[in-house]
């Protein structure tokens, strides 16, 4: 295992990973499309109703790996192909690390709900509402239930939870991802180490979750006039037409996130603080 050291990035180093992840895009060429097209029939293992959202988040990590090795490949000037993006699931050992993280994934996604759950449990019907969500027709029927059955609730404060559930989750995650495929860490030990160098960096995280929100807030609002245009000029066809952007936008929004990813974990954790790079590791694979 490496000998840990993290390097404190500044709030500018946060605002620049997602340009600089973008900058990585743009340098991938063609090479990306196979990589989305792989990435998209891995998706499509959702139309299996809930065992199939469950394997997808099961595997989540190890896709998120593949597409840092995807970004690792770029940035060493190599073209990234489908074996790149599946890295995550071909090596036994990586493969094993990155499902458990999966597992912790699914854990902590439950854990949220169950953190929400728990706070609305004594202030409404929860049979009700159970009910209510578990019938197709019931939004596009009769919306009031939904605003009568949380009237007089307090939700504010069971989201903060859930949020706070959610952010140690994925702040374990973000870092524990790369550490676990790229240096071979133990699954702990990665996650630890992953939310330790978030709160390091909390200021250049700070920057680059502002920039975030404020990219994908200016593509949702882009997405929406359009897909509004495309909609009310093709009709029937117009709603297949969205679909697919949405579906590409998604992609493209993901690969962005994991550019910058790579970016920031470059210099989070670099190379010379141990005795191998990521590199090394990856092209081992």
């Amino acid at each position: 295992m490496k000998s840990p050291h993290i390097h404190k990035a500044s709030f500018g180093d946060g605002t620049g990973w997602l340009i600089s992840g973008g900058e990585l895009m743009s340098r991938g060429g063609s090479a990306l499309l196979r990589v989305v097209l792989v990435l998209l029939a891995i998706s499509l293992v959702q139309i299996v109703p809930l065992i199939g959202t469950l394997a997808l988040m099961l595997v989540s990590p190890a896709l998120t790996a593949g597409m840092l090795n995807v970004f690792r490949a770029v940035q060493q000037r190599e073209t990234p192909g489908v074996q790149t993006v599946l890295a995550g699931l071909g090596d036994g050992g990586r493969r094993r690390g990155l499902l458990m993280l999966g597992a912790f994934f699914v854990i902590g996604m439950f854990a949220a709900i169950g953190v929400l759950s728990a706070w609305l449990a004594p202030q409404m019907d929860m049979q009700a509402l159970t009910e209510f969500l578990n019938d197709p027709e019931a939004m596009n029927n009769n919306p009031e239930q939904l605003l009568a059955l949380f009237q007089g609730v307090n939700v504010f404060g069971g989201l903060v939870l859930a949020a706070l559930v959610l952010a140690l989750v994925l702040g374990g995650l973000y870092f524990a991802v790369p550490l676990v495929f790229f240096w071979n860490w133990p699954v702990m030990t990665a996650l630890i180490w992953s939310l330790r160098a978030l709160a390091i960096n909390w200021l250049a995280f700070l920057g680059f979750g502002l920039v975030v929100v404020g990219v994908f807030l200016l593509a949702g609002i882009t997405f929406a006039i359009i897909s509004g245009i495309v909609s009310l000029a093709l009709g029937s066809a117009g709603a297949f037409i969205v679909q697919l952007l949405s579906m590409a936008l998604s992609l493209f929004l993901q690969l962005l996130v994991a550019a910058a990813q790579w970016r920031s974990f470059v210099q989070v954790f670099p190379a010379d603080g141990g005795d191998d790079t990521p590199e090394d590791d990856a092209l081992a694979l």
